[in-house]
């Protein structure tokens, strides 16, 4: 028997080695022994209660469990719990991982994808499906709410431009982005502006974690 939950521990120490913004590949052969180290733990249980049950039967053994067979149980049962409970972390974690990605990225790159196991790469699209139609037009709230990490206190922004954009199309109509110009568009639409470097803000918004300028 390896040491006391250690293969647990080293996928929780490989995923930590990774910036939380990334996923560690999934550790197939770990995660496999980490369950033949909980089976084996479980059948030494077995084994001790099934030579207890004899024993008392043949009356070779009072009703009563000595010390060092409890304690050697006691043993077994809580790194079960451990792997277990790790096992859980490191899952919980990696899918945390996930749905940020979603919201951040709003696709899983191809980079992460590869070490997903297929189970993952499920949970991935059905959160990824879940989440759509919750912000679609027809089925939710008809708002994408990936666009700000944090929500802006006002709903239009002051932009500058950075390039001559020319014409563009917003929710309330048609408007010029030129270089120098400054505009007024609602925050929601600033954004993807923002990250293509068409314009930049003008007046910060606390809802951006920036200070005004």
């Amino acid at each position: 028997m390896s040491a006391l939950a250690a293969r647990a521990r080293d996928l929780l120490k490989e995923l930590k080695s990774y910036s939380s913004d990334t996923l560690s590949p999934y550790n197939e052969e770990l995660v496999r022994l980490t369950f033949s180290e909980i089976d084996e733990h479980n059948a030494q249980t077995e084994a001790i209660v099934s030579e207890m049950r004899r024993r008392q039967q043949e009356g070779e053994e009072p009703q009563q469990v000595d010390e060092v067979t409890a304690t050697t149980m006691c043993l077994h049962y809580e790194c079960i719990k451990r792997n277990k409970r790790l096992l859980l972390i490191y899952m919980n974690e990696r899918m945390q991982r996930l749905r940020d990605m979603r919201w951040t990225q709003r696709a899983l790159p191809e980079t992460q994808k590869a070490r997903c196991c297929q189970s993952e790469i499920q949970f991935y699209n059905d959160y990824s499906r879940v989440l759509s139609t919750y912000m679609s037009r027809a089925e939710g709230v008809g708002m994408d709410l990936t666009l700000d990490t944090k929500p802006p206190k006002d709903m239009a922004v002051t932009v500058r431009g950075l390039k001559d954009a020319g014409e563009v199309v917003l929710s309330y109509g048609r408007a010029t982005i030129l270089t120098g110009t400054t505009i007024s568009i609602p925050a929601e639409e600033a954004e993807p502006l923002i990250r293509d470097g068409t314009v930049e803000l003008v007046e910060w918004d606390d809802g951006y974690g920036r200070n005004k300028q």
